[in-house]
C-alpha cells in the first residue's frame, strides 16, 4: 500500500473526515478535507525528546560580567508561554507551551545581561535588565520591547502588586525598591529605601512585597587590633590574638613558631544580644555599635509601609510565599565567627531554608541538607551527591505540601515538604537558577544557566522528561572553567560548598574570616617591600580575620590576597583541600579556573558621567575631579610620593606590599586594589542600626573612606582645607574608573522618531558621540511588521543593518520610529556591537541574511551556504518520515510558528509554510 493510500486511510477509513470546506491536495483530484488532514495528523505528536539541542558560537567579543540571576524563568497567568532570559545572549526567550511542550515562538532583544522576568498579564512581560540599569516591558503578541524604564544603578528583580496594579522594582546598588505605574511609565517612580545592603529577589502576596536583602549579615562584626589588646579583653592578660579553646589554642601551636601578630576579632551577638567570641568570651563593652541584621523587608503594596524580618541568614538568595501565607527563604549561612581553618574545613557554611508569618516575623529555620551531621568534613560520594549547594530559586506547589529549590551550585533541584525537609532529589543541567511550575501540566521547567537549557520535570516522577537547549554565545573558557568555582559536589567534601560560596558570583560575600592555623608554619616572605621604614615580615599562619576580597579583576594584578602570601592563583589550590576538603585541582583543570577568573569584569561605575568622566560633585560634599587632582599630586604620602605610585592606575594596585612599620599596623600589607570601594559602604561605628558589621581596609574595622584617609601618614593638610581634600579623594575613590565603560548598557526606546523628547534625542546623539569616538559600541532594534531588525553603528552617521549591503541613516533610523515599531538605542562595549547587534552567532552571516536564507542566525553552523536544514525533516532525525507529521502539522495550525519550524515545513521553497506544502511533503513521505 502506498503511503498516500495511508494517509487518505488516516483520515476517510477512520471516519474522521469533515464536512467542511474542503481544498485539494496539491498534486491530487481527490477533495480531501485540510482540517480532517491536520486533526488526523495531529494525533501523531511524538513523545517528549530527551535531546538537548543547543549550538555554541565562537568566543567573538564577549564581556563577562557574571550578574547573578533572579527570577530567570516565567509563566504567563494563562500558563501558553513560558518566558526565559537568555542573559549571555541579552535576550528574553518565549516559548509555546501549547502543544504541551516548550515550543520556541522566538526571542526579544532586551538590554545587557537580563537577570530576570515577570509576566504582567497573559501579553506583556518585563525583564530586568543588570548592566543597562533597565527594564524592557515586551509586548508578547507582537514580540518587541515597547518601552524602556530607567531604573537606577544594578536592578535584580520586579513582581506587580496592589490595587491598582504597581510595579515594583529592586535596584540593588542603590538599596531601594522603586515603584512604577504600569498604566503610565512616564511617570516618576516612587522611591523606597531599605534598610539593608543589595536587596535582591522579590515576592508577592498581592497585598504585600517581599524584598530579600541578600548581603544581610548575619550579627558578626569586627573588633580592631587595638581593642583587642586593651583593658576590654576579657582574657586575663590581654592576649592577642585571644584563645579560642579555653585559655589554649585549638589546635595547639606549632613548637618554636613565633609570636603571632597582634590582630583584631570577629565578634557574633547572641540571642541575649551578647556580642562574644568563639571562645564565649564576652565583648560587649567594646561593641558601642549595632547592627539591624535586616533579612526581608516586608512592603504594604497599599500604604508602601516597611517592616522587616531578621535573624535568617547571612546571604539570602530567593524566597517564595507559600499557599498558606508563609513567606519562605533560601540562602547560605556563613560561620565566619569560628576560628582557624582547620576548625571549618569542609564546614564552614550551611544552606538553609527559612519560614516565617509576615504578620509576626519570628522565623523558622531549617538545614536543607538534613542528611549532614557535619561530624566529619566529607562523606562518600552518594551522600555527596544528595547535597544542595547554592541555592536561587524556591517556588511551591498550588497545595503549599511540595516545594522545589534549584541548587546552582549542586546542578540539582530538591523538592521539599512545608518543614523544608527532603522529599525527592533530581539532578539537572549545570547551573539550575531558575524554576517555573506548571501543575497543570504536571511539569517544573528548569533552567540551567551555565549549560544553557531548559529542563521540564514530570512532577508525578520526579525526573527529567524533556531537555531544550538556548542559543549560548559563551566562550568555552567560561564554559568549561565556571565549574571550579560553583560546583559543590566537585569541590567540597559535604558537596554543599565551593569556592563561590563566598566569591559569590565572583565577588564578595562582605564578611570577613580568620582562617589562619596555630598549627601551621611561617612562609618565608618573596615579595617586593614597598613602604620604607623596614622591611617586611615573614607570613605567620596565624594571620587574623581578613575581609573576603573579590576574585574580579584579580589576574594581572598579582601577587594575591590581603598579605600578598600568593604569587598567583594557583597557589590557592591548598584551599581546596584545606578549606573545602575536596581534592586539590590538577594543573589543567587550574588553568581552566584561572582563565575563567580572567574573564571576570567589574560593570560600569554608577557614578561616573555617561562619558566615563567624572562629575564634579558627589553626595559626600566633594569633588572627584578635585580629588584625582590630589590623589595624582606629589607629596601626598608622607609629603614624598602621590596616592598614585602605590595605587597605581587603572587598578589602583602596584602590586607591592606596604610594611607593617609603614602602615603602624602588627602586619604587611598588599596595596590593594580600588576599582570595587562603592560597594563596601554600611557600617558606622557612631550607628547602632548598621546594614552591615565589616568595611575597609584588610579586616574591615575602618568604616568609611573618610576615616581611612585620616591616617597620620598621608598629607592632607591641617583645618577645614585638609577636610574638604579628603572629601574630595573618597569622592573619586567612589567614582574610580573599572573595565567598564560607564556609558555601557545605557538604552532608550524611541516611539516617535519624528518628534522625540529633547532628553531622548541629545542622549542618543550623546550615544553616537561616543560611538564615533571608539568609546564604545552602539546598537539598535526594531520589530518591523513582526521581524526583529538589528543595526550596529559603523561611524559616520551610518548603522549597518543585520542584511548585508543595507545601511540606514542614523536620521532615517531615528525618523522610523513609531508606536508598533519603536526603536531600542543601547550602549555596548567596544567591539561587541557587531555580534549583540546584526551577528548573533558571530559566524560573519548577518541575523537577516541568515533569515532570508533559512540558516539559523542562532548557530554558527547554520550559514546561507549549508543552511543544515532538510525541508520535511521536521524532527530533525536527519531523515522525512512518518514521525514527521506532528511537526508539520504543528507549523500549518499554528501550535509551532518557530522560524526553524516553517522553514523546515517550506517544502516548495516559495518562502512560507503553508497549505500548499501539504502535497509536496506527502509526496517525500512516499518517496516522490
Amino acid at each position: 500500500m502506498s503511503m498516500r493510500c495511508i494517509l487518505r486511510g488516516m483520515l476517510c477509513g477512520l471516519s474522521v473526515c469533515a464536512a467542511s470546506a474542503t481544498e485539494p491536495l496539491p498534486g491530487s483530484s481527490h477533495p480531501d478535507t485540510r482540517q480532517a488532514l491536520l486533526e488526523e495528523m495531529a494525533k501523531h505528536l511524538p513523545p517528549p525528546s530527551n535531546e538537548v539541542v543547543e549550538s555554541r558560537a565562537g568566543t567573538g567579543a564577549f564581556v563577562n560580567w557574571e550578574s547573578p540571576h533572579v527570577h530567570p524563568l516565567d509563566l504567563t497567568p494563562d500558563r501558553q508561554r513560558l518566558l526565559a532570559v537568555n542573559t549571555a545572549d541579552n535576550r528574553l526567550e518565549v516559548f509555546s507551551l501549547a502543544s504541551g511542550v516548550p515550543v520556541p515562538l522566538g526571542a526579544v532583544a532586551v538590554g545587557l545581561d537580563p537577570i530576570s522576568v515577570r509576566a504582567r498579564d497573559n501579553t506583556e512581560a518585563w525583564v530586568v535588565n543588570h548592566i543597562s540599569d533597565s527594564v524592557s516591558v515586551v509586548d508578547l503578541a507582537t514580540m518587541r520591547v515597547r518601552a524602556t524604564i530607567s531604573t537606577g544603578d544594578e536592578p535584580t528583580d520586579v513582581v506587580f502588586a496592589g490595587s491598582p496594579q504597581r510595579a515594583f522594582v529592586c535596584v540593588s546598588q542603590l538599596n531601594q525598591v522603586r515603584v512604577f505605574d504600569p498604566a503610565n511609565l512616564a511617570a516618576a517612580p516612587t522611591i523606597l529605601n531599605i534598610a539593608g545592603e543589595d536587596p535582591r529577589a522579590l515576592a508577592t502576596d498581592g497585598a504585600r512585597v517581599y524584598a530579600a536583602i541578600h548581603e544581610s549579615g548575619n550579627r558578626t562584626t569586627i573588633l580592631s587590633q587595638p581593642t583587642v589588646s586593651s583593658a576590654v579583653n576579657p582574657y586575663a592578660g590581654d592576649p592577642n590574638p585571644p584563645p579560642n579553646a579555653g585559655a589554649n589554642f585549638n589546635p595547639p601551636r606549632a613548637p618554636g613558631q613565633p609570636t603571632p601578630p597582634r590582630v583584631g576579632l570577629i565578634v557574633k551577638k547572641d540571642a541575649a544580644n551578647v556580642w562574644r567570641d568563639d571562645n564565649n568570651g564576652n565583648w560587649s563593652s567594646a561593641v558601642t555599635w549595632d547592627l539591624h541584621d535586616n533579612d526581608v523587608a516586608i512592603i504594604r503594596a497599599d500604604t508602601l509601609a516597611i517592616s522587616y524580618a531578621r535573624g535568617l541568614m547571612n546571604l539570602n538568595m530567593s524566597l517564595a510565599v507559600r499557599p498558606d501565607g508563609q513567606v519562605t527563604v533560601v540562602g547560605t549561612e556563613a560561620l565566619n565567627h569560628i576560628r582557624f581553618s582547620p576548625n571549618v574545613r569542609g564546614r564552614f557554611l550551611r544552606v538553609l531554608g527559612a519560614a516565617f508569618n509576615p504578620l509576626s516575623p519570628t522565623p523558622a529555620i531549617a538545614d536543607l541538607n538534613p542528611h549532614l551531621d557535619y561530624s566529619t568534613p566529607t562523606v562518600p560520594e552518594p551522600t555527596r551527591l544528595l547535597s544542595i549547594g547554592d541555592p536561587r530559586d524556591l517556588v511551591w506547589r498550588s497545595d503549599g505540601l511540595t516545594g522545589y529549590v534549584a541548587g546552582m551550585g549542586s546542578n540539582n533541584v530538591i523538592a521539599i515538604n512545608p518543614s523544608f525537609g527532603r522529599v525527592a532529589t533530581i539532578a539537572v543541567g549545570e547551573g539550575p537558577t531558575g524554576l517555573a511550575l506548571d501543575e497543570p501540566r504536571g511539569r517544573l521547567y528548569v533552567l540551567s544557566r551555565f549549560e544553557g537549557t531548559i529542563s521540564s520535570i514530570d512532577l508525578s516522577s520526579s525526573s527529567v522528561a524533556r531537555v531544550d537547549g538556548l542559543y549560548d554565545p559563551t566562550p568555552l573558557d567560561i564554559q568549561i572553567g565556571r565549574k571550579h568555582l560553583y560546583d559543590t559536589h566537585r569541590t567540597s567534601g559535604l558537596g554543599h560548598m565551593s569556592c563561590g560560596s563566598c566569591h559569590v558570583n565572583g565577588g564578595m560575600d562582605q564578611v570577613a574570616w580568620d582562617l589562619g592555623d596555630p598549627s601551621g608554619a611561617v612562609q618565608t616572605f618573596n615579595q617586593v617591600c614597598n613602604g620604607g621604614l623596614g622591611g617586611c615580615e615573614n607570613w605567620h599562619p596565624m594571620k587574623g580575620p581578613m575581609t573576603t576580597q573579590t576574585l574580579v579583576g584579580i589576574i594581572g594584578t598579582e601577587p594575591l590576597h590581603w598579605r600578598a602570601d600568593r604569587s598567583n592563583l594557583a597557589e590557592f589550590n591548598g584551599a581546596f583541600d584545606e578549606l573545602l576538603a575536596a581534592p586539590q585541582l590538577t594543573p589543567t583543570e587550574m588553568d581552566e579556573f584561572e582563565a575563567f577568573v580572567a574573564t571576570l569584569t567589574y560593570p560600569p561605575n554608577p557614578f561616573r558621567n555617561i562619558d566615563n568622566s567624572l562629575p564634579t560633585t558627589f553626595s559626600n560634599g566633594g569633588n572627584p575631579q578635585s580629588g584625582l587632582s590630589i590623589y595624582l599630586a606629589p607629596g601626598m604620602d608622607g609629603g614624598v610620593v602621590s596616592c598614585a605610585q602605590c595605587h597605581a592606575l587603572p587598578t589602583g594596585t602596584n602590586g607591592q606590599l606596604t610594611s607593617a612599620a609603614a602602615l603602624q599596623q602588627t602586619q604587611s600589607m598588599k596595596i590593594p586594589q580600588l576599582r570595587n570601594m562603592h560597594e563596601k559602604t554600611g557600617f558606622l561605628l557612631t550607628s547602632t542600626s548598621n546594614n552591615r558589621g565589616f568595611g575597609f581596609t584588610h579586616n574591615g574595622d575602618t568604616d568609611t573612606l573618610f576615616q581611612f584617609l585620616q591616617f597620620s601618614g598621608f598629607n592632607f593638610g591641617a583645618g577645614a582645607t585638609g577636610q574638604q581634600r579628603r572629601r574630595d579623594v573618597e569622592a573619586f575613590l567612589f567614582c574610580f574608573s573599572t573595565d567598564t565603560h560607564a556609558g555601557v548598557g545605557q538604552q532608550t526606546t524611541v516611539s516617535n522618531g519624528a518628534a522625540p523628547p529633547p532628553a531622548q534625542s541629545a542622549l542618543i546623539t550623546t550615544m553616537i558621540n561616543l560611538a564615533n569616538a571608539n568609546a564604545v559600541g552602539l546598537i539598535a532594534k526594531q520589530a518591523i511588521g513582526g521581524e526583529q531588525r538589528g543595526y550596529s553603528y559603523s561611524g559616520g552617521g551610518v548603522f549597518q543593518s543585520d542584511r548585508s549591503g543595507q545601511t540606514i541613516s542614523s536620521a532615517a533610523l531615528l525618523a522610523s520610529a513609531t508606536s508598533g515599531s519603536e526603536v531600542t538605542y543601547t550602549i555596548v562595549p567596544a567591539g561587541s556591537q557587531t555580534r549583540i547587534g546584526v551577528d548573533r552567532d558571530s559566524d560573519t552571516f548577518l541575523d537577516g541574511d541568515e533569515v532570508d536564507a533559512c540558516s539559523d542566525p542562532a548557530d554558527p553552523v547554520s550559514t546561507p551556504s549549508n543552511p543544515g536544514i532538510l525541508r520535511g525533516d521536521m524532527n530533525n532525525d536527519g531523515f522525512v518520515t512518518v514521525s514527521d507529521i506532528a511537526g508539520f502539522v504543528a507549523v500549518l495550525t499554528g501550535a509551532d510558528p518557530s522560524r526553524a519550524g516553517a522553514c523546515a515545513a517550506d517544502i516548495n521553497g516559495d518562502g512560507v509554510a503553508t497549505v500548499s506544502d501539504i502535497g509536496p511533503f506527502v509526496l517525500l513521505l512516499t518517496g516522490g
